[in-house]
């Protein structure tokens, strides 16, 4: 029994070797994903994280009381013991996202109010003419870089109309947010950690700028609202509101490009499952949940434990690093029948492409309603979509996305 457990974690931890270090795992994650799960599904790896595949094990983990977001649990032992030197990963450290309750309950009880309902339906208009006027220059060429030149202009002006940011300002924010989050990569080079320390500094000085802009004037945005609201007498303090804008600029931007070009990028490479949703827009939110489910932003999310937890028969100590493979459980051949097609009729989903439990996103609703719109239209206006070159693969394993999406198509 030793050997055979012995036998298959160390199948996991080629698989998982192959996925994060070698061009063939980064080109095609999936399969590795598949080996893991099959192997070892919960398993201790030799990097020292502990790491979850099945569907159902990542359900029940995201969900337990016990796991929560320790950023000192997550580095502990990197960066030989002194990764509070660099400013990027304090700046990490710092962020809502790494926040647990009460602090993180505070936070979000004070964002949440501009996430409602009501609040991301009434953008719906804005970002019907944002898309029109983006897709006119492709509309006039009969193609173009639909993710660089529509996509990323388009989520970014929705979140920067929120914060109250000036859209031109999008070319440097988005060089250093993507610098920036090497951090959330398992292998970041040294080289990588000093380009995102120098990143750290220069959001932190713009949004710095900003929120003390704000605090002398306000203005008709999130940020001002921000600074006047309290949650039992807390208000945020001048660090949690550049924090604050850092995450839902960043979030709101480049996870939204990750996730239209997806979606884009799918209808083209199966026409057959286009044209279904083009003939019944009924199908349209299933199919933004199977791309959401078949091709998820976030590949991997980090937890920690605060005590033991059991899953999937295996107890995983306090005070464990685990890597949470959404994209993993995603595929889970238990959960999702013939889970490599790409099926928007397919029913009974149970999404985790944004997360569960305390850090479930917020900004989800905002950037479903932009996928109803772009998808909607894309599939009723255009057609003889296709791509004109292959996509160029962004090599990552947290966010494994592309870093353009160059198609061709004509007015219906």
């Amino acid at each position: 029994m030793t050997a055979t457990i012995a036998q298959s974690s160390h199948a996991a931890d080629e698989a998982l070797a192959e996925l994060l270090f070698s061009p063939e795992g980064l080109a095609d994650p999936f399969s590795r994903y598949h080996r893991i799960r099959e192997a070892a599904p919960v398993h201790r790896s030799t990097l020292g994280s502990w790491v979850l595949t099945r569907h159902d094990d990542v359900d029940e983990f995201l969900r337990d009381k016990h796991v929560d977001k320790n950023v000192y649990t997550w580095m502990g032992g990197r960066f030989s013991g002194q990764w509070e030197q660099h400013h990027a990963l304090r700046k990490l450290a710092a962020n809502m996202l790494w926040a647990n309750p009460p602090d993180h309950t505070r936070l979000r009880g004070i964002v949440n109010r501009a996430f409602t309902l009501k609040r991301v339906r009434e953008h719906r208009a804005l970002i019907e003419r944002r898309f029109d006027s983006l897709m006119r220059p492709l509309e006039e060429s009969g193609g173009g870089d639909i993710c660089n030149d529509v996509f990323f202009p388009l989520a970014f002006s929705v979140v920067a109309g929120l914060i109250g940011v000036p859209e031109e300002d999008a070319p440097r924010l988005r060089e250093w947010i993507r610098d920036f989050q090497r951090v959330f990569e398992v292998g970041m080079t040294a080289s990588e950690l000093r380009t995102a320390n120098e990143a750290a500094r220069s959001l932190d000085d713009y949004f710095g700028e900003l929120v003390r802009a704000r605090q002398r004037e306000r203005g008709d945005d999130l940020l001002s609202a921000l600074i006047d609201t309290s949650d039992e007498g807390s208000r945020l303090l001048f660090d949690e509101l550049v924090q604050m804008c850092h995450m839902i600029i960043a979030a709101g931007s480049e996870t939204t490009t990750f996730f239209l070009t997806n979606g884009v990028h799918q209808f083209i490479t199966h026409p057959d499952q286009a044209d279904l949703v083009r003939a019944d827009l009924s199908l349209l939110s299933g199919a933004i949940d199977e791309v959401l489910r078949y091709a998820p932003a976030a590949h991997m999310i980090p937890r920690t434990t605060t005590s033991p937890v059991d899953v999937g028969g295996v107890t995983i100590p306090e005070n464990a690093r685990v890597m949470v493979m959404i994209a993993a459980a995603n595929r889970d051949p238990a959960r999702f029948p013939d889970p490599d097609r790409f099926d928007v009729t397919r029913t009974g989903t149970a999404l985790l492409s944004y997360g569960l439990g305390t850090h479930f996103c917020l900004g989800w609703r905002l950037a479903n309603l932009q996928a109803e719109v772009v998808f909607s239209a894309l599939l009723t206006r255009y057609a003889d979509l296709t791509l004109a070159e292959p996509p160029r693969p962004r090599t990552r394993v947290a966010f494994p996305q592309v870093e353009n999406l160059r198609i061709r198509f004509r007015l219906s």
